[in-house]
């Protein structure tokens, strides 16, 4: 449930959560127009998408790659004749 970075789950978790309970304290039951389930929708995604961020191992990897390969320069040769 909680994955690699525990505070980025449960920051998306609240997100849910407080999406839903608005929508039930405040507009009092389900959307009645389509630009209450954009609302509605669109916070679920985001807490959605902020509690797997992290999870999938986007960012903060414990085995970081490098970017890019050390490469040695060559060797200049002592005679410039």
């Amino acid at each position: 449930m909680l994955g690699s970075s525990w505070m980025t789950s449960a920051v998306g978790y609240v997100v849910i959560v407080l999406t839903v309970a608005q929508q039930v304290f405040v507009e009092q039951g389900l959307p009645s127009s389509t630009d209450g389930w954009l609302k509605f929708a669109g916070g679920i995604v985001t807490g959605v998408g902020i509690a797997l961020a992290k999870d999938f191992n986007k960012s903060n990897s414990s085995h970081p790659q490098p970017v890019a390969q050390v490469v040695n320069p060559p060797r200049v040769s002592e005679s410039n004749d």
